[in-house]
């Protein structure tokens, strides 16, 4: 706040000491009160007026700029009422009363939100562990009595079982506390396990697998890094083409990180779409040519590996299959925190 800026906000006080000084002065002219006396009246008047203007501009300007600067250095600006000096003028404590108010009523509100998506992530979790018994179940049930389903009841099970595993994900993504542990996890160990648990798929789909230079130890969560695996897997084998049915895995370590890729011959992504794939919801256009996708899978991937510290890219053209890019960062740093 400038001075300039205060005075035009008190122009009517500045009118009214305008207009009394020259009513002064022409009530001077018809009577027989000396002029001098007047001016001296009329003028001090005025300037004590403005002397009182500037004091009070004084006082207020050091409220103003303080709550200004913390305001611009504040990460969390709902935190200002907390640790903004009340001062000593009746519409600054207003002011600050006001904003105590306002932050004691979005607490209040963000208490509750947060005790609502709490009470949602374990209705979820609670739900996947529930739902998951039945699924195994069935799968009991359909292995121990070949001769009355065949192979496609197996996989529509499995395939629930993936979508329960997903919204598990899901819940635990959106909420505040650490589901995961980093730890040191082997790449090699976390891959063969996510392949292996899709191996019969991979065969049914005719689809070799390639995995090489994977004897390389990383920071992650074993069971994280395992889903994330297992839905971009899911999309290699959704949208593999006709021709060449090749997945590639393999790992290279460098001094700051190590990048794990996973490279597919599928049908690609346009470049049109690869700005957004990591868009919660979005499908593009190879989930309109008949492939049935939800728009979670890579999204909970992006989300998963931001908690965790990774980095994560795709590389891909249409018809020119996939690459995607997994970063683990690495340095004494992060060697000293988990050691």
């Amino acid at each position: 706040m400038n001075y300039k800026d205060y005075l035009k906000d008190h122009w009517l006080s500045i009118c009214i000491e305008a207009l009394f000084l020259v009513t002064l002065l022409i009530f001077g002219g018809l009577t027989q009160i000396p002029l001098y006396f007047l001016v001296i009246t009329g003028v001090g008047s005025f300037l004590l007026g403005l002397g009182l203007l500037c004091w009070d501009y004084g006082r207020k300007k050091e409220f103003y700029e303080e709550l200004r600067e913390k305001v611009r250095d504040l990460d969390k600006a709902y935190l200002l009422p907390e640790i903004l000096s009340e001062p000593e003028f009746l519409e600054g404590r207003l002011a600050c009363q006001a904003m105590k108010e306002m932050g004691r009523s979005m607490a209040e509100r963000v208490s509750s939100y947060e005790q609502k998506q709490k009470e949602y992530k374990e209705y979820i979790e609670l739900w996947v562990h529930e739902i998951k018994l039945p699924i195994a179940t069935g799968k009991l049930l359909v292995e121990n009595n070949r001769q009355f389903y065949d192979e496609s009841m197996i996989e529509e099970l499995d395939k629930i079982d993936a979508y329960a595993e997903q919204a598990l994900f899901y819940a635990r993504s959106s909420y505040v506390e650490k589901d995961y542990v980093l730890k040191k996890i082997s790449l090699r160990k976390v891959t063969s396990e996510v392949l292996k648990k899709n191996r019969k798929l991979l065969l049914e789909e005719k689809i070799s697998i390639q995995c090489h230079d994977l004897d390389v130890e990383v920071f992650s969560d074993s069971k994280w890094l395992a889903f994330i695996l297992q839905q971009i897997l899911s999309n290699s084998i959704k949208y593999m083409g006709e021709g060449e049915r090749t997945l590639e895995w393999y790992a290279e370590k460098g001094r700051e990180q190590v990048k794990l890729y996973l490279r597919d011959t599928g049908i690609g992504i346009s470049a049109g779409d690869l700005p957004r794939i990591w868009d919660k919801g979005f499908t593009g256009e190879n989930g309109r040519i008949g492939k049935k996708s939800t728009g979670i899978g890579l999204y909970l991937c992006k989300k998963l590996c931001e908690k965790m510290g990774h980095r994560i890219e795709i590389v891909s053209a249409r018809g020119r299959g996939c690459m995607v890019i997994i970063r683990f960062p690495l340095g004494s740093m992060t060697e000293e925190i988990f050691q």
